[in-house]
Parts: structure tokens; C-alpha cells; sequence
């Protein structure tokens, strides 16, 4: 990992009150981070209070005058907590505590925990605040009333349970403050707005620029291969060949594909269409600009990897020529780099800013 200081251990914690956005921003960013080639885990409070206390809590268990469910609660987030830290121990790069959190004192002595259990361990805060009532109603609508919590309820008795369970948590929800001397990123109505305090070093600031082209509607991708190329049908790898006439059949019925599942012109007019600018993905995507009548954008950061000076070889040619390399990339296929050309790490690398762009 270019950058990474594998030895460092982050830990990513959120804060919010129900239905904000912290476990879908929590899976979002483990995602992100065992795409990038980090052992990233996420550890949600929800699931151990589900699995020690059961699934059909109500409201009233979330009353912090409850104190035995509160205690329970309690120590249900211990147990993710230490699991998270188990984790890290254990080789783990990046440990996710997906929670509420709301408390000045249950961070402070999350922090505590972490320090004592790791020399040097950067921690960051994500809060997820959201005052948008249709975005929290439509939150509950998807997420909510269909989780292990109420699969045995109605939707309109599930949505009435879940907004009082939130107004549990807002008799003692404390947002983070400056003077609590965290590491925190702000999330605001859906990344309207974004604060950012103390928040230094490499991983960190990915996480930032994560966060501030973070999508929460749906947004539909298409991704395909190009139609194949002379230099398939050959077994050679690189090369700038043009379709084959398999290649060109497949180009048509992609072209086909796409013309039934976008049919109304406005739909069209929204599309965004990449290809990269290698002859094979640009005779594929003209095939189907052609047919939607749209206009393909070329982009040089999606060519293929990079394969050196085995440019125009076949795998045989490969193995015969540079048996060392070719047995390299057989064991870690991920991280080998062709010579003078590229590994899979660096392609990732380079095509890391058009999925943030779009």
C-alpha cells in the first residue's frame, strides 16, 4: 500500500442517533478499504445487543431511566468494542465501530480503551447528523422496519416504534465538540455540509475525500468488458488490437441490451458513459453511443494494466522467457508488477479518481 504504514492501527467510530446513516456510511467504508487492500471489519453494536438480548427490544429498552437495559446495552458495546480491538491484535489494519455513541462519556472512554490497548492508534470520529424528516422517515422506510427488530411487526407499528426509540436517545444525545480533542469528521443532511477537525496523515484524509463524494441515493452502474479483441483470440496480453468478429457481435448485442433498459430519451440524456481509450473499448462503446445516441467520454485512466516489457507475449511466451515473474504473479496476483509496467495495486491506484469523480 503506497503511503500505509501497515504497523499503524486505525480505528473508525461513528455517532448519530438511529436512522442516520452510520452503518450504511460504516459498510461503505469497509468496502472501501479491503478494496484498497487493507483488513478493514466492521463491528455493529446493533448485532451484539441482537444476539445477547434478542430481537424483539422494544422502545422501552432503548429508555436510558432503563437501567438494566441500559447496562445491557452497555455491555454489548463493550464486547464490540474489545472484539474490534481483538482484531487489530490481530493483524487487522482498520477496525470499524458502527454506534450510536452519543455520550461525551462513552467516547471518552472508547478512546481510553483504544490508547491503552494500542501505542500510537489513530482514532476518528464520524458523526452522521441529519435534521431532514422525509430523509429520516425514508431512512426507516428502507432500512428499519425490515431489520431483525421487527420481523414479527407491522411496518406502521415498526416506524411508530422506531421514531420513540430515537427520541430515546435524543434525551441524551451530545454532539461532539472541539474541546473534547477528537479526531472527527461532520456529516451533515446527507453531506450537504461537512466539518473536518484534526484530521492528519494519509489514510485519514482518504477517509475525508471518501466521505465527501459518498452517494446515499441509488445510482445505477453498468460495468462490461470490451467485446473481444485479435489479441484474446491470439492469448496475448497488452496490444492495442481491434475487436475480433466474435468481438463485434458482442459489441451489437451490448449496443441492444442497453437500448431496452434505457428506452425513454431523458433517461439517456442523464447517462454518463466511460470507456477507456484502447481500440477494442472504443470500437465496443461507439457500437452502443451509436444505438443511445449519447456521447462515450475517453478516458486514459481506464486503460488496462499496464504489462511492460511483456507487451504483445502470450502467458507461455511469459513463463518461458521470465519464469521467476510468472511464478510471482501466480502466488500474489494482486501485488505482482509487470516489469516497467504495473501490478493491480497501481491500476487501482489509477483508476481511484473517476469513481470518486462520478
Amino acid at each position: 500500500m503506497q503511503g500505509c504504514n501497515r504497523s499503524q492501527k486505525i480505528a473508525i467510530c461513528t455517532v448519530g442517533l438511529p436512522a442516520r446513516g452510520k452503518t450504511y456510511i460504516s459498510r461503505k467504508l469497509n468496502r472501501y478499504f479491503n478494496w484498497l487492500g487493507y483488513k478493514s471489519r466492521v463491528f455493529i453494536n446493533g448485532n451484539y445487543r441482537r444476539e445477547i438480548c434478542g430481537t424483539e427490544c422494544n422502545s422501552k429498552f432503548f429508555d436510558p431511566q432503563n437501567e438494566e437495559a441500559q447496562k445491557a446495552r452497555n455491555d454489548c458495546a463493550k464486547m464490540a468494542l474489545q472484539d474490534l480491538i481483538q482484531f487489530l491484535k490481530n493483524g487487522g489494519d482498520v477496525g470499524i465501530l458502527d454506534g450510536t455513541n452519543i455520550t461525551r462519556e462513552r467516547r471518552h472512554q472508547i478512546e481510553s480503551d483504544l490508547k491503552s490497548s494500542f501505542n500510537g492508534i489513530q482514532t476518528l470520529w464520524i458523526e452522521s447528523i441529519c435534521n431532514d424528516s422525509k430523509v429520516i422517515q425514508n431512512n426507516i422506510r428502507l432500512t428499519k422496519i425490515n431489520n431483525p427488530d421487527y420481523c414479527n411487526v407491522n411496518s406502521d407499528e415498526a416506524t411508530i416504534d422506531f421514531l420513540n426509540r430515537i427520541k430515546m436517545y435524543e434525551q441524551i444525545y451530545e454532539t461532539i465538540t472541539d474541546d473534547e480533542d477528537l479526531s472527527y469528521i461532520k456529516t451533515m443532511n446527507v453531506g450537504t455540509d461537512i466539518i473536518v477537525h484534526q484530521v492528519y496523515g494519509f489514510l485519514l484524509s482518504k477517509i475525508v475525500s471518501f466521505i465527501m463524494n459518498l452517494h446515499t441515493y441509488p445510482r445505477p452502474i453498468y460495468l462490461s468488458r470490451h467485446g473481444e479483441s485479435q489479441y484474446n483470440v491470439d492469448d496475448r496480453v497488452g496490444g492495442d488490437s481491434d475487436l475480433s468478429e466474435l468481438g463485434e457481435m458482442y459489441a451489437d448485442k451490448l449496443a441492444d441490451f442497453f437500448f431496452q433498459e434505457f428506452p425513454i430519451k431523458e433517461v439517456k440524456n442523464e447517462i454518463i458513459f466511460l470507456t477507456s481509450t484502447m481500440r477494442r473499448a472504443v470500437h465496443t462503446s461507439d457500437v452502443v453511443a451509436s444505438k443511445l445516441e449519447i456521447q462515450p467520454l475517453q478516458l486514459k485512466t481506464l486503460d488496462e494494466i499496464n504489462v511492460g516489457i511483456c507487451d504483445g507475449m502470450t502467458y507461455t511466451e511469459i513463463g518461458q522467457k521470465f519464469p521467476s515473474d510468472f511464478q510471482e504473479r501466480k502466488i500474489n496476483k494482486l501485488g505482482y508488477r509487470y516489469p516497467r509496467g504495473e501490478s493491480y495495486l497501481d491500476l487501482i491506484s489509477r483508476i481511484e479518481p473517476v469513481i470518486f469523480e462520478n
